[in-house]
């Protein structure tokens, strides 16, 4: 869900992207901080005169700089993964905040790049109070700047309670890590996540915070999605990715029109299609990439089905070996919004895809497998 943002512009070569729940939020959040500003004007004795402008100005003044904040917030998560050399496919900003899509996170970092978003948080509330203190008298702008100091502390602490997938749930795991091993610090904390889900959910039932039981139902459902990927992982691991792999792949001309190339795939029941052509004109032809049947559908949904196949190639299209471990092939695809990893061989030639569909298909036929395995086995044992 995290994919579906509208790019708006780049930092660092870092995507930032406004998801649509974005837009439908921003006048309840704009109604939110209008109110905080309007109690807190109240609290410090602004007179109504100093305001310079109407409180609902300021609220909107605020809500924008929240969301500032939460960009900054999740810049330091990105920033800081920079430094470790990972990627970042994109920041998405969404009605519960933000989230940096980091591939290949490192166990070894985790705690740190996690604990950098609410180290950020704490700064900009430092700074924010430092200029509310050196403020001239009660104003508008000061007491602005008392609330967006006090939402950013809030925003800070907020994120450090252990509620994985949450910055302070991901610092447990990472600090767990290194003493009980990751899988065993996955369990504990995606466990301690559920836990603090029905907690917020209950908190936000009761106090009829309905912003509270979104985050509860995102912090449970980002716990599960985590356990059921460990779980896979277990599954699939030690099994080469070429056993995982789909290799009902066709192959299409550079050139060839994409919507043809498309209605040969659907006709052959084929999962993709190689690119070939040259790379500049007069080349011979060589292998230029991989379209999946899963993009072309997905181009066409949102009418921008390219005239030709060149134009379909995704360079961002995640690629294991395929004499890989299958369960790295579940990383490769939750880290993006491709829907697919092309599977290479030791030419560097694609050799098949790796889809959600396969991965469900493999992990039925091993969980089958293995209880047929432990039914034997008690079958088999002396009385």
């Amino acid at each position: 869900m995290f994919s579906q943002g509208v790019t708006v512009f780049t930092i660092r070569g870092i995507p930032i992207k406004l998801h649509i729940s974005l837009l439908l939020f921003i006048p309840y959040l704009a109604f939110v901080a209008t109110t905080q500003f309007s109690s807190i004007a109240a609290a410090l004795g602004v007179p109504e005169e100093t305001m310079q402008l109407p409180p609902l100005v300021w609220g909107i003044i605020l809500a924008l700089g929240l969301f500032c904040s939460i960009l900054a917030h999740e810049l330091a998560h990105s920033l800081v993964a920079l430094r470790k050399g990972l990627r970042v496919r994109a920041i998405t900003l969404m009605m519960l905040g933000g989230v940096s899509q980091i591939e290949d996170d490192d166990p070894d970092h985790e705690a740190w790049i996690a604990f950098a978003g609410p180290l950020m948080s704490f700064g900009i509330a430092a700074m924010a109070y430092l200029a509310y203190l050196l403020a001239s008298g009660p104003s508008g702008v000061s007491a602005t700047l008392l609330a967006f100091s006090l939402t950013n502390l809030v925003l800070g602490v907020f994120n450090l309670l252990p509620a994985f997938p949450m910055d302070g749930g991901r610092v447990l795991r990472g600090l767990l890590s290194r003493r009980i091993g990751r899988e065993r610090a996955t369990q504990v904390a995606t466990s301690v996540g559920k836990g603090m889900a029905v907690l917020l959910g209950l908190g936000g039932i009761l106090s009829f915070n309905l912003i509270l039981l979104f985050i509860a139902v995102f912090v449970y459902m980002g716990a599960t999605a985590e356990q059921a990927r460990l779980g896979a992982q277990a599954i699939l691991r030690g099994m080469p990715v070429a056993r995982l792999m789909t290799d009902r792949l066709g192959e299409a001309r550079a050139d060839e029109s994409a919507p043809a190339v498309a209605e040969r795939l659907l006709r052959h029941n084929l999962a993709g299609a190689r690119v070939v052509g040259p790379l500049r004109p007069g080349d011979l032809d060589r292998e230029l990439g991989v379209v999946t049947a899963w993009d072309l559908g997905r181009m066409a949904e949102r009418g921008e089905l390219p005239l030709t196949m060149a134009a379909a190639i995704r360079s961002d299209l995640p690629r294991v070996h395929a004499r890989d471990d299958a369960s790295h092939s579940i990383d490769a695809l939750t880290a993006g919004d491709t829907g697919a990893v092309a599977v290479l061989d030791e030419t560097e030639h694609v050799v098949g895809l790796v889809t959600p569909a396969e991965i469900q298909r493999a992990m039925a036929l091993l969980g089958a497998v293995q209880a047929g395995a432990r039914h034997l086995g008690v079958a088999g044992r002396p009385g």
